[in-house]
């Protein structure tokens, strides 16, 4: 039986959020945008479960758009900005795939593109600072990191925007991808004074296909594709409304219990970091990240000992899935991070979920020790 570690990537759909698929589904068999009784019941349950999911993360029903999932949701924003007057993008170094690989693009349309160093996987508020410039327009910083889970200092960073705007007098968007962040820190959208954010369901045990987009102002948005004209025109398309009553379940459990879920994550967090250290394994995850995550630096290259440990019925992962599908990658926001690329190639990712067991990572460390010392 396999043991898995790769929740960073995707999580199993808990049985609560499947069984809200399946009700949903049965129940609501109409479309929200049909005006007969049943598609007009449909749109009332959806937009009741907007308001729940709007409740949970402390903001305004108009504020929550729904995608197909994370990747989706940065589309919108991003593709938005082709609507915008040119000017400066500032972004970090450590962008996951869906927000790096706009830059190309809206470079070759005349955006001019900076990017942030992120020494130790943070980027500085006073290297942010220096290079914003009167005709930036949009800061992108992530909230956690998907490849070591640092988390970045999202308010501190904000504020340097947010005081540049009063001397300067012009609006600057602050947009940041949320995904690993969901449900798994104290996450405050308001508070932290951001323009846009992005989530998937699949990261926090919902099904997979369904997202949202935070937007602090809706009408920013303009559509991909205004299809049906559906998400009062920002998102074309039939909703997946059976994908968004899960998502709603899934974000429930994991608040309801977010606070005694994070120490006992933080304990196997502090277990494997002991273990691993002893073992000489260097730990690439600083101390300020979120626990669900730990970066390790292997013995062998990355895709040599996660095969090994695959043999042992363990499931890391080497860096980013996604990046997997692209090459060098997460090896690219590693040395982002400063670390050296021969370490770089060695990165092995293990991540943890609600439903990882203490049992879970002393067998994992078992596991380390045993091909180790083999």
């Amino acid at each position: 039986m396999e043991i898995y570690f790769d929740n960073a990537a995707t999580t199993p759909l808990s049985p609560r959020a499947g069984k809200a698929y399946i009700e949903t589904a049965s129940s609501f068999p109409g479309n929200p945008s049909s005006v007969h009784r049943l598609g007009q019941k449909a749109k009332e349950e959806m937009e009741r479960r907007r308001s729940h999911m709007a409740a949970l993360l402390g903001v305004e029903e108009r504020n929550l758009i729904f995608t197909s999932g994370a990747t989706e949701s940065i589309a919108l924003f991003f593709s938005s900005l082709l609507w915008m007057e040119k000017g400066t993008i500032v972004v970090s170094r450590i962008e996951h795939e869906a927000v790096s690989s706009w830059l190309p693009y809206l470079k070759k349309l005349g955006w001019n593109i900076v990017k942030l160093r992120a020494k130790g996987g943070f980027v500085s508020p006073e290297e942010l600072s220096a290079a914003l410039t009167p005709d930036t327009k949009v800061v992108a910083v992530m909230a956690v990191n998907n490849v070591v889970g640092a988390i970045e200092p999202i308010e501190s960073l904000v504020k340097c925007v947010r005081e540049y705007e009063k001397a300067n007098g012009r609006r600057i968007l602050f947009f940041s991808d949320s995904v690993q962040a969901l449900g798994k820190t104290g996450l405050d959208l308001k508070g932290s004074g951001i323009d846009g954010a992005s989530f998937s369901a699949h990261k926090i045990n919902g099904p997979r296909g369904v997202g949202l987009l935070y937007a602090k102002n809706p009408e920013i948005i303009r559509p991909i594709a205004s299809a049906g004209g559906q998400e009062k025109g920002r998102r074309g398309g039939t909703e997946n409304l059976p994908g968004i009553a899960a998502f709603d379940e899934a974000l429930s459990e994991w608040m309801e219990t977010r606070e005694e879920d994070e120490k006992r994550i933080s304990h196997y967090n502090f277990l494997l970091r002991d273990g691993l250290g002893k073992l000489g394994i260097e730990i690439l995850s600083p101390l300020e990240s979120t626990p669900y995550i730990l970066s390790v630096v292997a013995p062998l290259p990355s895709e040599v000992f996660t095969r090994m440990l695959m043999d042992k019925g363990f499931c890391v992962s080497s860096g980013s899935a996604c990046s997997n599908n692209a090459k060098g990658k997460s090896e690219g926001i590693l040395e982002a991070m400063g670390i050296p690329n021969q370490k770089a190639k060695k990165a092995i990712r293990i991540s943890m979920g609600r439903n990882t067991t203490e049992e879970e990572v002393i067998r994992l460390l078992e596991a380390f020790g045993e091909l180790i010392d083999g």
